[in-house]
């Protein structure tokens, strides 16, 4: 996990920056940037390894989990795409328009029903939105095993536990891959894996379930896709480390570090009471002594000085004069500027740098995303001028690549039917185009 570790040391705390995502391969090798030229061994398998370590889908929800914007920016992503929910249509032309006739169909809604196909859709939008493609099985009915294909219900198996198995003539070519493992491939302590045909090849016809790989292919890849936000993932990481950053500041020091100064004679003072108190100590048990004092005044010192709770703190001392000299011997904590509030305005610009990235990466515009920058958030036009833009450029083809596998099982179960399914999306109008009953404000 990329993050920062703080060590406590005899000169102060330090910042460690210990990036957890990076494998060894990704650390030594000079190609890791290649790693799908070669097949990777799991449980006797050849599979094409995602990543480096053959984890990436793990690693990028890790990398999701830990920031304060990505989760919520790709659900609300979702919840756009998904709109008012799947419908049923036909594709037509209207006035020489393509047009969608949305409709709805007895006989393939009680097939749809008899599973949860809603349930299934969404988690292919979520599988969408974070690696641009998902893994669907197919489970057939019992008539496959008399060559009557009927696809019974669809699941959507997470990324993290699929694997394509590398293809049997080493064709750099997903159409090439005839089968996908599945398994665990973040802990491979686990043994059991399944081994699945891809839907469409000679060994899934009399499969009990056969699988598919739906995605948007990514330039240079040859096999899997890859995370639309890949560029801002650096971003990412520095975001996730400013939060921890602050706590440590604020636990560790109010606004400045100090320097303390201890009058000498408080010292010989302490040593000659030793000396009173112990006179058959040798050298060593009395410097082993004064070693103990001085740890012990530093840690109550420490305690004083730093720490939010101590807001309102003071420290108590007794100044004297030295009779030997006349100087006066005193305590003294002298402040170091460090110029702290310089560095969180400079980590501020920098976080608002990251999201700006990060939601940019993400595909959704920041007024849509519910994002406010320096307390100040998109009008109402802003955001419907925004949404009519998502609308018209960005949700064909994700709507396509996520129904995919429902709309393949459509032509497998009903071929006679011209049916397919879609997202419904309501069209959203300005408040002053519309009547006053019909206005939000009046339907609350």
């Amino acid at each position: 996990m990329d993050r920062f570790y703080f060590a406590d040391t005899a000169r102060g705390t330090y910042a460690i920056g210990m990036n957890w995502e990076q494998t060894t391969a990704d650390l030594f090798s000079l190609t890791s940037d290649d790693w799908d030229d070669d097949p990777a061994t799991v449980a006797g398998e050849r599979v094409v390894p995602w990543g480096p370590d053959n984890n990436f889908p793990a690693n990028v929800r890790r990398m999701l989990e830990r920031n304060n914007l990505g989760p919520g920016v790709l659900d609300r992503k979702v919840g756009l795409l998904y709109g008012q929910g799947p419908m049923l249509y036909t594709d037509e032309l209207v006035d020489g328009q393509p047009s969608r006739r949305w409709t709805a169909d007895a006989d393939v809604q009680q097939w749809l029903d008899s599973w949860d196909y809603r349930d299934y859709i969404r988690h292919c939008l979520v599988e969408y939105t974070r690696l641009n493609g998902h893994f669907t099985r197919y489970v057939m009915g019992k008539g496959h095993r008399i060559g009557q294909t009927w696809v019974a219900r669809l699941e959507c198996e997470p990324s993290s536990d699929c694997r394509l198995v590398w293809p049997n003539d080493d064709r750099r070519r997903l159409s090439a891959v005839t089968h996908i493992l599945v398994g665990r491939f973040d802990n491979y302590r686990q043994q059991t894996y399944r081994r699945y045909p891809v839907l469409g090849t000679r060994a899934a016809e009399r499969a009990s379930s056969a699988m598919a790989y739906h995605c948007l292919r990514s330039f240079g890849r040859n096999f899997y896709a890859m995370s639309s936000f890949m560029g801002s993932m650096p971003w990412l990481r520095n975001a996730n480390d400013l939060p921890e950053i602050i706590r440590r500041l604020n636990e560790n020091l109010i606004a400045a570090a100090y320097i303390v100064h201890c009058p000498q004679e408080y010292w010989a003072a302490k040593r000659a009471k030793l000396e009173e108190q112990h006179p058959e100590w040798q050298e060593a048990d009395y410097h082993n002594a004064m070693e103990r004092l001085r740890q012990e005044l530093t840690q109550t010192i420490a305690e004083v000085m730093s720490g939010k709770e101590n807001a309102g703190k003071f420290f108590q001392c007794v100044d004297f004069v030295d009779p030997s000299t006349g100087t006066q011997q005193k305590w003294a904590i002298e402040p170091i500027e460090m110029n702290i509030d310089k560095y969180i305005d400079a980590q501020a610009k920098i976080s608002r740098i990251a999201d700006s990235s990060t939601t940019s990466g993400f595909g959704l515009s920041p007024a849509l995303a519910n994002i406010i920058i320096d307390g100040k958030s998109d009008s109402g036009s802003q955001m419907l001028y925004a949404l009519k833009i998502f609308y018209g450029a960005d949700t064909q083809i994700p709507e396509e690549i996520a129904l995919e596998g429902i709309n393949r099982a459509l032509r497998i179960n009903f071929p006679d039917k011209r049916l397919r399914m879609g997202l419904y999306r309501q069209a959203i109008q300005r408040e002053e185009n519309l009547t006053a009953s019909a206005r939000m404000t009046n339907n609350l």
